[in-house]
């Protein structure tokens, strides 16, 4: 199995598990993460979702040894699964993080861009290799990469192939958070449980509003009017302002 998975409280961590090779992404690998998902997605005891690389690196990239693919069909057919994994990610209606070790390169970049959160080792990396392999950039990261950083500064990193280190992926606001490797597990796992503490309703109305990028006042306005009276019925709503009331902590359950 090149894809394992923990459950804890609600947080539910998917590891990538081909450590013998840095969690390169394979078509067995895709799938199985593709399979991962859509179940996960469907699990209302799901709260958050973590994404890891087993063995110290988070993924080094789609398969080179399996390129190219046998013909331009087989090619397309690869594109469409990776369209399909990353859609599930930015498009999962609960948070989700990724917490990057050793390197995370070039699609295994892609992967953890799509995530709400970036969790980063002071000593991983960021590659963008693109450019030096003659590819195009792919797993969505022309819109990703610019969403966090600004079109100016995605096209220079993207067009010069860099590879970025914690400090200057944290400058950038390319990753949320750097942590000394020892701490870096510790520390994700401690905001995955504060983030499944949070009302399911909202997040879902959240995480919907955000798929395509920044909402017009238009489109957010459409989903207030969509989903927010549903919200002042909820039990959730109500437990919201009993707690509010009492300054206590909010036991929300999604109902």
């Amino acid at each position: 199995m090149f894809i394992t998975s923990a459950m804890d409280n609600g947080v539910l961590t998917i590891f990538l598990n081909d450590p013998d090779r840095r969690n390169a992404m394979g078509d067995d690998m895709r799938g199985e993460l593709i399979a991962a998902l859509q179940r996960a997605d469907t699990d209302g005891s799901v709260r958050t979702l973590v994404l890891r690389g087993a063995g110290g690196n988070f993924c080094s990239g789609g398969d080179l040894t399996a390129m190219p693919p046998v013909d331009l069909d087989a090619a397309g057919e690869r594109l469409a699964q990776v369209a399909i994994m990353v859609r599930q990610l930015s498009g999962f209606t609960r948070p989700t993080m990724a917490v990057v070790e050793g390197a995370a390169a070039g699609l295994g970049a892609s992967i953890a861009l799509a995530c709400d959160y970036i969790y980063m080792a002071d000593d991983a990396r960021l590659m963008f290799p693109f450019s030096k392999l003659a590819l195009l950039p792919d797993g969505g990261i022309l819109h990703s990469l610019a969403a966090r950083v600004g079109v100016v500064k995605a096209r220079q990193i993207l067009l010069e192939g860099r590879t970025l280190g914690a400090e200057e992926s944290l400058r950038l606001g390319l990753v949320d958070y750097c942590w000394p490797a020892e701490h870096l597990a510790a520390e994700a796992a401690a905001k995955a449980g504060k983030l499944a503490t949070l009302a399911p309703r909202s997040v879902a109305g959240i995480k919907k509003a955000f798929a395509d990028g920044l909402p017009t006042w238009e489109d957010a306005l459409a989903a207030e009017g969509s989903d927010q009276p549903a919200c002042y019925f909820s039990d959730d709503f109500v437990e919201g302002q009993r707690a509010f009331a009492r300054r206590g902590v909010p036991v929300f359950t999604g109902s």
